[in-house]
């Protein structure tokens, strides 16, 4: 039932000020890495060419005991970002589908490690930027912006958005009856007098195994229901659902999304490589046109 979106039972995470750092148990490699980096900042870290890429749902596996399992490994590797990114999505299924590009960098500071994420549309253009910080019990979004099209003089309007409520990514899930939730709104300069709002609530599933760039790897699965309020002389709203993969040292490696039973889509992880190899592509790409 959607009456769950927003309530109070809702996991949003923890700042370091209100809970405990993870016990030694937890440390990962990544964690030990930032360790060596900042002894004193807080403990928290996490941790498709692709062919015949299979969620295989059938597959999926419950935690091997009652208690809590640790999944930070299966968000991005940080400390393999601080170079930075670009994570190539292409739909397995719909080949008309443009490919989808997110820029994924780390930071690495006195007051924090930080993740920035930015998604570029076909052309190169951003239409979303995230901040990310971590904290011990998982990710919690900072900023983030969005940006309209480029208008006939090549500039694009960037609009902040208000987060509410800013749970990313869970470093520590039980079973299928939590709820992380996410909640921001904005109001867009070419639509005046209007609010929008998401509400969106992450589930874990179970695990699972998928082949990623040829290679089998270890994933999580996570349900993914949002709601779309549209505030303008009234409220629409809009429910869709869909789910994410996210591979053990790599990250989000597939997501799909259903709007209704005429509009569906799915992307997956096709390629990782540096941003320059990304501009001499649409360098490429514009000497053909």
């Amino acid at each position: 039932m959607f009456a769950a979106f927003d309530n109070a039972e809702a996991s949003c995470f923890c700042t370091d000020q209100q809970q405990k750092p993870m016990d030694e148990q937890y440390q990962t490699p990544d964690l030990l890495f930032f360790l060596k980096r900042n002894p004193m900042k807080r403990l928290a870290t996490f941790g498709v060419a692709f062919v015949g890429f299979l969620i295989g749902l059938s597959c999926l596996t419950s935690c091997q005991n009652s208690g809590q399992q640790d999944i930070r490994d299966y968000y991005y590797p940080m400390r393999l970002l601080e170079d930075g990114l670009v994570y190539e999505y292409r739909s397995p299924t719909i080949d008309s589908l443009t490919p989808a590009y997110w820029y994924h960098r780390s930071l690495i500071q006195d007051d924090g490690v930080y993740l920035t994420s930015t998604y570029y549309e076909h052309k190169l253009e951003p239409l979303q930027l995230v901040k990310e910080e971590m904290v011990s019990n998982g990710m919690l979004i900072e900023d983030l912006f969005l940006y309209a099209p480029s208008d006939s003089t090549g500039l694009q309007d960037r609009i902040q958005v208000e987060v509410l409520q800013g749970a990313a990514f869970p470093f520590v899930v039980s079973d299928s009856s939590g709820v992380f939730l996410n909640k921001i709104r904005w109001s867009p300069p070419q639509d005046s007098g209007a609010t929008y709002t998401i509400i969106k609530n992450r589930r874990y599933l179970g695990d699972t195994l998928v082949n990623v760039l040829g290679e089998e790897r270890e994933a999580v699965v996570f349900q993914v229901d949002e709601l779309l309020e549209h505030d303008k002389n009234g409220v629409f709203e809009k429910r869709y659902g869909g789910q994410e993969v996210y591979a053990k040292g790599i990250g989000l490696v597939y997501y799909n999304k259903t709007v209704d039973e005429q509009m569906s889509w799915d992307y997956a992880l096709a390629g990782r490589y540096p941003m320059d190899s990304l501009e001499q592509q649409f360098k490429q790409q514009l000497n053909l046109e």
